[in-house]
Parts: C-alpha cells; sequence; structure tokens
C-alpha cells in the first residue's frame, strides 16, 4: 500500500481503508484478509483524485471523501459499485475546498463533511441535499484551523470535530439545524508553540491530531498524530488512557491518520508511515479471545494422545 488516510468498519465487520497514493479503496474482512478494490486516479466517477476520509453508513455504502476534486461519493460497499456523488469546488452551500473527514450518522439520517480549506463543517441528508454549515477560520471557540476528522455518537446524535491545526476536538450539538451550540473541547493549546512544547506530550493533550471514532459505549478515541499515539477520552473529553508511540513495532505508530472502532469495541488504526492497518481489542475481548485459543489447543493435544494410544 502507499500512504493511508481513512477507514471504516461497516456492521458486519468489513474494513474499508483509503489507499490514498494509489487512488483507490481497498476492501478486508474483519481478519484482514483482502477481499476487493477499487477507483483509479481521475476526476470521472468513480476515479479519485488524493482520497481522503471514509465512512459506513447502516446500509452498507460507503462514503469517500475525494479531496482534490471536491466531493463526495457513494459507493455499494459488497462491491464497490458507484452510486452518487455531490459538492464541487467552492465556497457556497455545498461546495467544497479541500474536503477532508466524513462521518454520517446512521440513525437520524445524516452526512457530515469537514471542509477543510473553508474551515468549516457541513451537514447533509442521504440525498446529498445541503442542510446546514458552520464554522470559519480562527481559534475561538466553534472556529477551525484546518479541522480533519469528525465523527458522530450514534447514541445522542453530536458531533465531534478535530480541530487538527488548534490541536483541539470540539463538540457540538447539532439537533437544531440552525446554529449548532458547542457542548466541550479539550486538547492542546491553539497558542503558537505548542506543538513543540513538552506540554503538548502530556496525557490528555493533543498535538496536529487527525481521526476521531466513537464507540458503543460514547468513549472517544482520537489519532493523535503528532505525539504517534491514540488517546481515549469519556464523552466529557476526560482522559481515560493512551498507548502507542514512534517505531513500527506492534502498537507503535509512525503517524498514524484514520481510525474507527467495530460493534465489539476493537479498535482500527491506519498506521500511515508503516503502511498498515493494526488491530486493538478490548481487553475483556482479548481475554476472552486468549481462552478460546487455549481451549482449541487443549483439544488438540488430547486428540493427539488420543491417536497415539
Amino acid at each position: 500500500m502507499a500512504p493511508m488516510y481513512g477507514l471504516c468498519v461497516d456492521q458486519q465487520g468489513s474494513l474499508f481503508v483509503v489507499d490514498n497514493g494509489n487512488n483507490r479503496v481497498q476492501k478486508f474482512d474483519s481478519a484482514g484478509n483482502f477481499i476487493i478494490l477499487w477507483g483509479s486516479f481521475g476526476s470521472a466517477n468513480a476515479n479519485f483524485h488524493n482520497p481522503t476520509g471514509i465512512a459506513c453508513d447502516g446500509k452498507g455504502d460507503v462514503w469517500v471523501v475525494d479531496t482534490n476534486n471536491h466531493r463526495v461519493q457513494k459507493f455499494d460497499g459488497k462491491l464497490g459499485g458507484y452510486l452518487m456523488k455531490f459538492g464541487s469546488r467552492g465556497n457556497g452551500e455545498g461546495q467544497f475546498n479541500a474536503p477532508w473527514g466524513i462521518a454520517v450518522d446512521r440513525v437520524r439520517g445524516y452526512v457530515y463533511v469537514v471542509d477543510s480549506a473553508n474551515f468549516r463543517v457541513q451537514k447533509f441528508d442521504m440525498a446529498g441535499e445541503f442542510i446546514m454549515a458552520w464554522g470559519s477560520f480562527g481559534n475561538g471557540d466553534g472556529q477551525f484551523y484546518f479541522p480533519r476528522g469528525v465523527a458522530v455518537d450514534q447514541e445522542d446524535g453530536t458531533v465531534y470535530v478535530v480541530d487538527m491545526g488548534n490541536h483541539r476536538i470540539q463538540k457540538f450539538d447539532t439537533s437544531t439545524n440552525v446554529l449548532p451550540q458547542l457542548l466541550t473541547k479539550w486538547g492542546g493549546s491553539p497558542a503558537a508553540g505548542h506543538a513543540s512544547s513538552s506540554l503538548a506530550q502530556e496525557a490528555g493533550q493533543l498535538r496536529s491530531p487527525w481521526g476521531i471514532t466513537v464507540d458503543g459505549a460514547g468513549d472517544v478515541y482520537v489519532t493523535d498524530t503528532g505525539n504517534h499515539r491514540i488517546e481515549k477520552f469519556d464523552r466529557e473529553g476526560n482522559f481515560i488512557t493512551q498507548w502507542g508511540g514512534f517505531g513500527n513495532g506492534d502498537g507503535q505508530f509512525n503517524f498514524p491518520y484514520g481510525i474507527a472502532v467495530d460493534a465489539k469495541g476493537s479498535v482500527f488504526v491506519v498506521d500511515s508511515g508503516n503502511t498498515r492497518v493494526q488491530q486493538f481489542m478490548p481487553a475483556d475481548e482479548g481475554s476472552e479471545r486468549l481462552q478460546d485459543e487455549a481451549e482449541e489447543l487443549a483439544e488438540l493435544d488430547k486428540a493427539q494422545r488420543t491417536q497415539k494410544v
């Protein structure tokens, strides 16, 4: 694989990865086995020019942000067939300037797109019709500096935006479809020099974050890209835990970007600089899997001893 950015997991556990450098999407099963791919360089339908963000909806379809074509394309997740597109270059309603992240509210039927170089987020219905937009350039509440990732809490519909250039996460209530209400924010400081300061490396701080996802319990996972780690927070932004560090060993990262979580709580991370995806299991699932493997080995050993007798 060439450089990668986004990924998503559908409700059947299939994994879709944006293979950015090859201008395509690749699909894998839950064990990492390759299934299909689609896309090539260009501007025609089903072509890509620097694809980045990707989201899976509840119907098995896949939405891909085609960044340098300034549009979003929708595909059938089973075979990769082209379904629709929306967007064009500009700063009007429904237009984009280097869009990046995307998220689908599967419960309420909305699509959120990070319109990065217009320093805003746009909200659409499932037909790609514009509903609302918010944000502007800056570091104040509700403002952005090259935002990247976006995620939806499927339980209450709140929206999390990765404000990459300001080294923070902002959380919004968009239920009124008028002007979103900022609920909370957390992470690093937007002040000059934060990224190079020792403070940026502390737990709960962020340095040029990119990806974000929310699990079924409402906990939030962020790729803290500049620190080559993953951080986990609760709904209010309170720090829970972290893992990673720079390197190419198991559990280490070299510029992690996209992140997704499946129905079982397993976390998938695009480890872009190492051109790979890593999967991390919750402690309880890991214990269960180890127990299952131990039981399988015991059964196999028993069968082998029986054959010898």
